[in-house]
């Protein structure tokens, strides 16, 4: 991936994380649940730094039983992976998978590209 394309996905990713956190500030998180949307946005965010989150890193008002059970589904759809914390074998660490990589950076790529043809 380009140096512009990463810059552009990262101006898209950023944009979104901004509008939902700024709309759960103003009107409240607990009218904006979408958990399975949320943990790839956020882990798409992580995998740009190069990072690994933990269930527990998600800053949500969402149960954490609710986390694991969309974090789940989505490994079972092939988006994430998911393992044990080899210093803290009872913490599960998330990452997405190169598939789900690659289907969020053509989603946030055809956002910009929808944005410019406007």
């Amino acid at each position: 991936m380009s140096a512009q394309i990463d810059s552009q996905i990262q101006q898209n990713l950023d944009f979104i994380l901004d509008v939902r956190r700024a709309r759960a500030a103003s009107l409240g998180w607990d009218l904006f649940t979408d958990p399975a949307w949320d943990i790839l946005l956020e882990l798409y965010a992580a995998g740009m730094r190069r990072e690994k989150l933990r269930l527990c890193d998600f800053v949500t008002t969402v149960p954490q039983s609710t986390l694991a059970r969309w974090a789940s589904v989505l490994q079972e759809r092939g988006l994430i992976t998911c393992d044990l914390d080899a210093s803290a074998p009872a913490v599960l660490r998330l990452e997405l998978s190169a598939t789900g990589e690659a289907k969020m950076s053509e989603l946030l790529r055809s956002l910009r590209q929808r944005h410019l043809a406007d």
